[in-house]
């Protein structure tokens, strides 16, 4: 916010009063902090927008608080992969279901998605984006020029044993949410 402020030559405060107006995009880091697109400055400043496509829009998630440990060695896991390969990582993660489609972070990498300076979407296996519809992900961003890279693919099963772990994923799921068990209980 600083940088573009001083890019800008407006104060900080009116670039949040702008994001909260709908005047520019941001986006949000995993800390909650507003980031403002090099794309957006260039707009703001009427500059020919420069469609030189670098961001990879890292993404990670696990099911529950229980699992944070796990969370943090993906996202090392990702990151290290786009050092690697020198790509500029932005990281979205979260603790949720991948059954549950109101994730803040999917969210907001789906909107990411459009945007001119994204290259790529990074996963370590699929379905820690969805459990189902992975395909429908992948024509989404290939609308938008978008590539869609996944570290680890899993063995191919036959399709009969993937449909039995769907069916055990989504009755599990269902079950635990009816029974409150999934997340934790409310507490009083």
């Amino acid at each position: 916010m600083s940088k573009a402020s001083k890019i800008l030559g407006i104060s900080s405060q009116a670039l949040r009063n702008w994001d909260n107006t709908g005047k520019i995009k941001t986006v949000r880091s995993a800390g909650g902090h507003r980031r403002i697109p090099i794309s957006e400055i260039n707009r703001l400043l009427g500059k020919s927008p420069d469609y030189t496509r670098t961001t990879t829009l890292v993404y990670a998630r696990c099911s529950t608080a229980k699992q944070t440990e796990n969370l943090d060695r993906q996202v090392g896991r990702l990151l290290e992969f786009c050092l690697k390969n020198k790509w500029d990582p932005e990281l979205h993660k979260e603790i949720g279901s991948g059954l549950n489609e109101n994730r803040k972070e999917l969210h907001r990498l789906l909107k990411r998605i459009s945007d001119k300076d994204v290259k790529r979407v990074l996963l370590e296996y699929k379905d820690r984006l969805t459990r189902f519809g992975f395909s429908i992900f992948e024509k989404h961003c290939a609308a938008f020029g978008v590539d869609v890279v996944v570290i680890e693919d899993k063995v191919d099963i036959p399709f009969e044993q993937e449909l039995a772990n769907d069916m055990v994923s989504l009755i599990t799921s269902f079950s635990a949410r009816m029974y409150g068990r999934r997340g934790g209980r409310k507490k009083k």
